[in-house]
């Protein structure tokens, strides 16, 4: 049998977590994402998590597990945009017409070189972890099991070897 009154507790628990925190936190995401629409939509989604969250089980603390749904719904935002590729539309007649100067390709190509270089300085492994991040767009979850490693492995390999050609081309 159902207690009401716990229930109306629990409702009206929510309902002034929601009416004290949903404010503040619409701000706080409106100045960190830009976007109004965005930040409400989150907190909006966030609230809906607590609430489907709190009918399955009694919460201790529901602000650090609202914080917590925020944090993991800006996130997979995040994630969501990383996946997303930027396109920008180029007219033809926008195009620059005007071909590099003769120092301006010789300095390319000495940065190409230097790249090059850095590249194959690396050590085997974390060369490997670069390269197939890189060059065949794995992620590091596929370099991983590909490679029998474990993902913090492989993103210490990728970010060591970013340090370490970034290195290579300021010399």
């Amino acid at each position: 049998m159902s207690r009401p009154e716990e229930d109306d507790a629990g409702g009206s628990r929510l309902d002034l977590l929601y009416r004290e925190k949903a404010p503040r936190l619409r701000r706080r995401l409106r100045a960190q994402l830009r976007s109004p629409e965005e930040a409400h939509d989150l907190v909006q989604d966030a609230f809906v998590r607590l609430v489907g969250a709190t009918a399955r089980q009694a919460l201790r603390e529901p602000e650090a597990f609202l914080n917590r749904i925020i944090r993991n719904l800006l996130i997979d935002r995040g994630r969501r945009l990383a996946r997303q590729a930027i396109h920008v539309p180029v007219e033809e007649d926008t195009l620059a017409t005007v071909a590099p100067s003769q120092s301006e390709t010789i300095e390319f190509a000495q940065v190409r070189e230097r790249y090059r270089a850095a590249v194959n300085a690396l050590p085997a492994r974390m060369r490997e972890v670069f390269l197939l991040h890189r060059v065949e767009e794995l992620s590091y979850k596929d370099i991983a099991l590909q490679l029998g490693i474990s993902v913090r492995t492989v993103e210490w390999h990728f970010a060591e070897a970013i340090v370490r050609i970034g290195k290579g081309l300021e010399q």
